[in-house]
């Protein structure tokens, strides 16, 4: 079962984006016949829909932050909910357009929408990144953490030793248990450690090891470069997530202004 479920989530997200790219198409040939007209008929019905799927993403943020809300449903319910209205949205918003810019104050809404979506789409890949999968746990530092004594399971060993290296590594492998575990971290910082990694690697091909040793080495180095990845990530989802909440409440007031607007005058 497990092994199917990644099968599964990956047909059911080309269905899902295939569906998309066939309404826009279809929406998109239509646009000649005057079907889409954001002010009356099936185009401002369009917006409505659009709007009230808009409306509701901003229910997941305000989920997670309040536990008592329960009883609407889990984080997770309204995460997947999030995940598929970021998207259906935007769609059904661009329909409601007739792909074409209106008013000063509807292109506006219009803009702050595309921004969002697209700063949506790249946080998610970020997310992504630093769990497992979309829906998955977060990725834990102790998944790649091995605290075995590498410099130990090679001094027993029969191979040539290189002490030059093996204090590289256990400098690099220090500073990063200590500061991924602690709260001064910084995107430099991992940067750094994983431009150090790299160069290590290619040190250690060229060493004097014997195969055996290299290979638990780099293996080492691996995942010490896994954590260097994770860390980068880590702390660029959490600017994202400075630079994307200002954006949605552009995109609140933006959108009510437009609804206003277009019902009063």
């Amino acid at each position: 079962m497990n092994k199917l479920l990644p099968y599964f989530l990956k047909t059911t997200s080309f269905v899902w984006y295939s569906l998309i790219l066939l309404l826009l198409a279809a929406g998109w040939s239509a646009r000649e016949q005057n079907y889409l007209v954001a002010e009356s008929g099936i185009g401002y019905w369009f917006g409505i829909i659009g709007g009230s799927m808009l409306l509701l993403i901003y229910l997941y943020p305000l989920r997670k932050r309040f536990q008592r809300w329960s009883a609407i449903g889990s984080v997770k319910s309204w995460f997947r909910l999030h995940m598929i209205l970021g998207v259906a949205g935007p769609v059904i918003i661009v329909l409601h357009s007739g792909f074409e810019l209106g008013s000063f104050n509807s292109s506006v809404a219009f803009f702050c929408m595309l921004l969002v979506t697209l700063s949506g789409l790249f946080g998610r890949k970020l997310y992504e990144r630093i769990h497992h999968g979309l829906y998955g746990r977060k990725v834990r530092f102790e998944e790649y953490y091995s605290n075995d004594d590498l410099p130990g399971l090679l001094l027993r060993g029969s191979g040539a030793i290189d002490f030059d290296i093996l204090e590289k590594y256990e400098d690099i492998e220090q500073k990063l248990i200590h500061r991924h575990t602690g709260v001064n971290r910084s995107l430099r910082f991992y940067l750094t450690m994983k431009s150090r990694v790299g160069r290590m690697r290619k040190q250690v091909a060229k060493s004097d090891f014997g195969v055996e040793e290299k290979g638990q080495i780099d293996t080492r180095l691996k995942d010490l470069h896994s954590i260097c990845i994770l860390g980068i990530n880590e702390i660029l989802f959490s600017y994202w997530h400075v630079f994307h909440i200002p954006l949605l409440v552009m995109l609140l007031l933006s959108g009510l202004i437009h609804v206003v607007v277009v019902h009063l005058y």
